[in-house]
């Protein structure tokens, strides 16, 4: 076996053995980094009230992929974690927008082989997994593939400098005369 087939067999057990943990802590809205940070950015970017077709890539326990549908748009979204995909299965699915599937993100082929019938897709989003994908050539050839010409792919990461033990995330909002402006702080301890 490669190394980044063992990287890969590894994130897949890990996130199956965490999937109940994770959904409870996710929930059907989301926590505050989803909903305050992430979410408006991402909404801005995909603006799923056009009610295009959007891929949710790592789809998680489908969080995205039902706020995208809330919208009118028509999700389609996999995860390579059959007990994320199984939780997401089991919440509520607006209009029956949404198809779930099983399916690893590091498998070219694969992707396009389930993916076609489904594409072209007008965006895709990836929230977050990108870092514990084994690879990201394969997704990004494939979405060259799956997007629509012009389409738009969306995906979020953590600065390395935000994901440590000695840094400390503040987010504030101040009311500047009705308008509300946003800014998140942080602060690091030496170490």
């Amino acid at each position: 076996m490669t190394e980044m087939t063992d990287h890969n067999q590894e994130s897949r057990a890990a996130w199956d053995a965490n999937a109940e943990v994770w959904d409870t802590r996710m929930g059907d809205g989301g926590n505050d980094f989803f909903n305050l940070l992430q979410w408006p950015a991402i909404a801005s970017f995909l603006e799923p009230q056009l009610a295009g077709r959007i891929l949710d890539v790592a789809c998680g326990n489908g969080l995205t992929s039902r706020k995208l549908a809330g919208f009118g748009a028509t999700v389609t979204a996999f995860d390579f974690s059959t007990e994320l995909i199984r939780l997401a299965q089991s919440r509520q699915n607006p209009d029956a927008r949404i198809t779930y599937c099983t399916l690893d993100a590091t498998d070219e082929n694969a992707l396009l082989k389930t993916l076609s019938p489904y594409a072209p897709f007008d965006s895709a989003l990836c929230n977050m997994a990108l870092f514990d994908m084994a690879e990201i050539e394969p997704l990004f050839r494939a979405l060259r593939n799956l997007l629509k010409a012009g389409g738009v792919f969306v995906f979020s990461l953590t600065h390395p400098a935000f994901n440590n033990s000695s840094s400390v995330h503040v987010l504030e909002e101040v009311d500047y005369e009705g308008r509300s402006k946003r800014c998140i702080r942080s602060r690091f301890r030496a170490t």
